[in-house]
């Protein structure tokens, strides 16, 4: 019997559009200031010569970002074939695309020869016994001082339903708690775990108003997730409160 996942995948790059993310069409070429200040705020920490991996790069929509911002040696490995087809026609040829499963290109992979890896949004795609694994393969492939950046769903999100449930191919689900556990059981050391939590970045453009508006609004809205998510864990007495409310963990990890 097929996996259900890998018949879905076959589509993923209608899926990825349907889903919302509108970035999956956005190319290289347009690339500007309202697309870079997307980039890690903890970027500057890598240097513009450092070896990075995007693995499960989508459309290559972050390497392109990267590219801009000086960013050379770059790989974008993506099992979707639509969808690494669409970061080869859209990136500059020097940014490798590999179609491939991020598991197969790991195994060919040398020991300690990476600097970043980007891991966003993929490991909730991932079976629960392939889990630690993965993360252990990432953390032989990283160089000593290396650094993995993931991003999963927040399960602990009190309005995380949409991002959890609304893909069919996600397995797997995160908090604040578990990610950490199978951080440690791959190798890496759970004091190395950073949670960046930050709200939205500020802009004004003469040229954008409304967006520089959305924005405003956006962090406003962070903040008052955050007021009500700690009220609700309160009045429903869910302890520990967690510390990350928002839909996303964002995690940087340092090996």
């Amino acid at each position: 019997m097929r996996d259900p996942s890998e018949i879905l995948f076959q589509n993923y790059e209608r899926q990825y559009k349907d889903g919302g993310a509108d970035r999956a069409h956005v190319s290289y070429q347009v690339v500007n200031e309202l697309h870079l200040d997307r980039l890690p705020r903890w970027l500057d920490r890598i240097p513009k010569d450092a070896h990075i991996l995007d693995a499960g790069c989508a459309t290559g929509y972050l390497l392109g970002l990267l590219w801009e911002s000086g960013y050379r040696n770059l790989v974008g490995v993506e099992l979707s074939k639509q969808l690494a087809e669409i970061a080869r026609r859209s990136l500059p040829e020097e940014i490798a695309i590999v179609n491939a499963d991020v598991r197969d290109h790991l195994a060919q992979m040398p020991d300690q020869s990476v600097d970043l890896i980007l891991f966003h949004h993929v490991l909730e795609h991932i079976p629960r016994e392939h889990t630690i694994p993965l993360l252990g393969e990432f953390y032989r492939v990283l160089k000593p001082g290396g650094y993995l950046s993931l991003r999963v769903p927040n399960a602990s999100c009190l309005l995380a339903g949409p991002h959890l449930f609304g893909d069919f191919t996600h397995v797997v689900h995160f908090n604040e708690r578990s990610l950490p556990q199978v951080l440690e059981a791959a190798g890496f050391r759970v004091a190395d775990i950073e949670f960046i939590q930050r709200p939205p970045l500020l802009f004004w453009s003469w040229r954008h108003p409304v967006r520089a508006l959305l924005r405003l609004l956006n962090r406003g809205r962070w903040h008052l997730h955050g007021l009500l998510h700690k009220s609700l864990c309160l009045l429903l007495d869910l302890r520990p409160i967690p510390k990350i409310f928002d839909w996303e963990i964002e995690a940087l990890v340092r090996r």
